[in-house]
C-alpha cells in the first residue's frame, strides 16, 4: 500500500500566501522580489498542481516556465516528468502581474526552504513545496471532480497514483459514511 500523501487545504493554503504576502511587504527591495517569486511559485503549485521542476526548471532537462506559455484560461506544461506535454487551468489569482515575473528566477532548493519554514511558522505543520501539489489534487476530488480529469491534471500515466488521493482526506469519508449509515 502507498504512504498517504501529507496535503494542506484551502484554507490552510491562504494563510501561506497571506504570510508569504506579509513577509514580502516587509523585505527589503532585493529580497522583495524574490518572496514574490517564491509566492507566484506557490500559487503555480496548489491551484495549478504543477511540479517545482516545471515552474523552476531541472538544468538541461526540464526548462523554467516560460509566459508563452500561458495560453488564455490554461497553461501548457512542456516536456515535464516522464516527457509528456499537458495542460493545466491557469489560477485566477495568476494575473498579469504573475504573468510578468515569469521566468522565475529562483532555485529549488530555497524555495523549497522557505515553504517548508513557512508551514512549521503559520500551520505547526511538516510540509514540502510538493504538499501544495498534493494539496491541488485533493482540493478538486472533494470539490467532486471526477478523478480522470484530476489525473489529466496532475499528468500521472497511472490512476492508481491519481487514486491516492481518494484516500488523503479519511475525514471526508468518515463525514460520507455518517450521512449513509
Amino acid at each position: 500500500m502507498k504512504k498517504l500523501p501529507k496535503i494542506i487545504n484551502q484554507e490552510e493554503f491562504e494563510k501561506l500566501h497571506a504570510e508569504a504576502m506579509k513577509i514580502e511587504s516587509k523585505a527589503t527591495p532585493r529580497r522583495k522580489k524574490r518572496i514574490k517569486q517564491y509566492r507566484v511559485a506557490m500559487i503555480l503549485a496548489f491551484d495549478a498542481g504543477m511540479r517545482i521542476s516545471e515552474i523552476v526548471g531541472l538544468g538541461d532537462r526540464i526548462k523554467r516556465l516560460q509566459k508563452n506559455q500561458i495560453e488564455g484560461n490554461s497553461i501548457r506544461i512542456i516536456s515535464g516528468k516522464g516527457k509528456k506535454d499537458r495542460i493545466v487551468p491557469k489560477p485566477k489569482r495568476f494575473n498579469k502581474a504573475a504573468i510578468d515575473t515569469l521566468p522565475l528566477t529562483i532555485s529549488r532548493r530555497p524555495l523549497q526552504d522557505f515553504v517548508k519554514k513557512l508551514g512549521e511558522k503559520v500551520l505547526n505543520k511538516d510540509i514540502s513545496f510538493h504538499t501544495l501539489r498534493h494539496g491541488f489534487a485533493t482540493h478538486l476530488i472533494n470539490s467532486g471532480m471526477p478523478l480522470h480529469q484530476v489525473q489529466m491534471f496532475m499528468g500521472h500515466s497511472r490512476m492508481d497514483t491519481t487514486g491516492i488521493y481518494l484516500h488523503s482526506s479519511p475525514q471526508e469519508a468518515l463525514n460520507k459514511y455518517q450521512e449513509v449509515f
